[in-house]
């Protein structure tokens, strides 16, 4: 009788401690964006107490409306999978339903690009405008850098 307790207590303490251990984990890598968005930002950008709080702020006003933007894109790559399945193809849907997805990832930039604006303008001070320019420039550089190697590869593949 007691051997079996024992087993039963160790059973339920692995569940229980694997359970927390996944959660906890799963907290870690998948925590709410705005989390890691403010946490990247804090450490690029060194920001204060009181810009993460308007930082956090602004990123959460904006969720509303970008909530439904994403929506929508899924929405529209989902009818698009079943539009297109076991090689099905009606170039006028497809055409509709990029369109849709076009017009949905413009209102996605445009609200990105404000949201980038607001913190820019309302948040960061005069040196840390010239880091996030800096840090900016370095992106752009690395991407348009990876196309120019990406390129060369194709032309050369192509006769």
């Amino acid at each position: 009788m007691k051997k079996r307790y024992l087993i039963m207590i160790s059973l339920v303490t692995m569940v229980l401690g694997t359970t927390v251990f996944a959660v906890v984990r799963h907290k870690r890598v998948n925590g709410p964006i705005i989390d890691r968005l403010v946490g990247r930002m804090t450490r690029r950008l060194d920001l204060t107490d009181a810009q993460q709080t308007q930082v956090k702020a602004i990123l959460e006003a904006e969720h509303s409306r970008v909530a439904p933007l994403f929506a929508d894109a899924a929405r529209n790559r989902q009818q698009l999978r079943e539009s297109t399945t076991s090689g099905k193809f009606d170039e006028a849907q497809v055409r509709t339903l990029a369109a849709r997805q076009a017009q949905t990832m413009t209102e996605m930039i445009v609200e990105k690009e404000r949201v980038k604006a607001r913190i820019y303008n309302e948040v960061l001070t005069p040196e840390q405008r010239v880091k996030a320019d800096q840090l900016l420039e370095r992106f752009d550089a690395r991407f348009r850098d990876g196309f120019h190697r990406r390129g060369e590869g194709i032309v050369s593949i192509v006769p």
